[in-house]
C-alpha cells in the first residue's frame, strides 16, 4: 500500500543551514596538501592531461586517480597568486567536480536537499562572508549542468545503537541544537556528551602516540602532530611544545581581510552546526556517538585554541586554526579508526 511506502530522498528543494556563511576567496588553501586532490574520474583524468599531460594519474597512496602536486605539495595548476590556472583560463565548469564542489557538499533527505560546508578553509570560517543562498552555490553542486548531486542519501536518523527515527522526528530535535548553538551556553554542555570515552581495544594515550608518529613532512603531519600532542596534554596534564603551525600563511591572508574579530565561541558553535547539519555521521553512526565524538575533537580544538591564543593569536583566528586541525585529521582513516573503537552506552 501506498501509505507504507518508505519516504523517498529528494535534493530540491535546496536548504542552506540558517546562519551560515560562505564564499570563495581565493586563498588557496584547499589546492595544498590538506587532502589529496581529488578524486578523479577516468573522464577528468583525460580532460585534466589535455591541458597539461602530467597533471593528473593513479596514486598509489590515495588508491585512486588525483591530481598532481608540485613540489611544494599543491596542486600542479596552482598558481603563484594562488589562483587555479584552470579556472582562470576556462572557467570554474572545467574543473573536476571535487574541486568546484569544495567546500560544499549535499545530502538528500525527505524534505530537500541540505546544502553543507566543510571548514577545513579559512573562507569559510573567517572574514565578512554573507549567508549561503541556493542559487549562489548550485551550479557548484551540480552535475556541470542544472542536476544537484547528493554526496549522502538519508532517511532515518539512528538516534542510539538501538533507537532510530523517523527524520520528521528528528527535525524538531535538531532544531533545539542548532538554536542553543547560536546563543551563548558552553557548547559541551550541547552536545551533552563526555570526550575521551573508552576505546575498545586501544587508549587514548596510545592513539596520542600514533597520532604523532603520523608526521610525514606535510603540513597535515603536522595537524596529526598537534591532535596527537593535545590528546596526550589533556590524558596527563603536561605542557607540550607546539609542534608549529600548518597552513599559517593562508590564515595570514584570512585575518588581513577580516578586520572585525570574532570571537572563538562563535566558530566553534558553527563548525559544530554544521557537523550536526551535514548528517554525515548518520550513515555509520548513531547521533549518541558522533555527539561524543564531536565533544571529544571539541575538547582537542579548544585546548590548541588555547595554546594558540598564547602566542598571540586573535581568538577567532585561533578558534579557525584549531577547527581546521581536528577536522582535517576527523576527515582522516587515523580518526575513522578511533571513532570505530569508541565504547558509547
Amino acid at each position: 500500500m501506498a501509505g507504507n511506502k518508505k519516504k523517498k530522498t529528494k535534493v530540491r528543494p535546496l536548504l542552506p543551514r540558517p546562519g551560515a556563511r560562505y564564499t570563495c576567496f581565493g586563498d588557496g588553501l584547499c589546492c595544498t596538501d590538506i587532502h589529496g586532490i581529488g578524486p578523479l574520474t577516468k573522464k577528468e583524468v583525460a580532460q585534466m592531461r589535455r591541458i597539461d599531460r602530467k597533471s593528473a594519474g593513479w596514486n598509489d597512496d590515495h588508491d585512486d586517480y588525483m591530481l598532481n602536486t608540485a613540489a611544494d605539495g599543491g596542486c600542479v595548476f596552482l598558481m603563484s597568486d594562488l589562483r587555479c590556472s584552470v579556472h582562470a583560463q576556462l572557467g570554474p565548469e572545467a574543473k573536476p567536480d571535487g574541486c568546484r564542489r569544495f567546500p560544499l557538499g549535499l545530502v538528500a533527505t525527505p524534505v530537500g536537499g541540505r546544502i553543507t560546508t566543510e571548514h577545513r578553509c579559512p573562507c569559510r570560517t573567517m572574514g565578512d562572508r554573507p549567508e549561503i543562498r541556493p542559487e549562489d552555490v548550485e551550479s557548484s553542486i551540480s552535475d556541470g549542468g542544472s542536476r544537484p548531486i547528493a554526496d549522502r542519501r538519508i532517511k532515518r536518523i539512528p538516534l542510539s545503537a538501538k533507537k532510530e527515527i523517523k527524520f520528521s522526528e528528528w527535525e524538531p530535535i535538531e532544531a533545539e541544537y542548532l538554536n542553543r548553538l547560536r546563543g551563548r551556553e558552553s557548547l559541551l554542555a550541547i552536545l551533552d556528551a563526555e570526550p575521551f570515552p573508552a576505546l575498545r581495544g586501544s587508549s587514548w594515550q596510545g592513539q596520542a602516540e600514533e597520532f604523532i608518529g603520523a608526521r610525514d613532512g606535510s603540513q597535515f603531519g603536522v595537524a596529526m602532530a598537534w591532535v596527537g600532542d593535545t590528546i596526550g596534554a589533556l590524558q596527563n596534564g603536561r605542557s607540550p611544545r607546539p609542534p608549529g603551525r600548518p597552513w599559517a600563511t593562508a590564515f595570514d591572508r584570512a585575518q588581513a581581510r577580516s578586520p572585525k574579530a570574532g570571537t572563538s565561541r562563535e566558530v566553534f558553535g558553527d563548525w559544530i552546526a554544521d557537523e550536526v547539519w551535514s548528517l554525515k555521521w548518520a550513515e555509520d553512526y548513531s547521533f549518541a556517538l558522533a555527539r561524543a565524538e564531536l565533544a571529544t575533537r571539541l575538547k582537542i580544538a579548544e585546548d590548541i585554541c588555547t595554546r594558540l591564543r598564547g602566542s598571540g593569536a586573535r581568538a577567532d583566528r585561533a578558534a579557525a586554526e584549531a577547527v581546521m586541525m581536528v577536522e582535517v585529521v576527523g576527515e582522516s582513516d587515523f580518526w575513522t579508526e578511533v571513532k570505530d573503537r569508541m565504547r558509547v552506552s
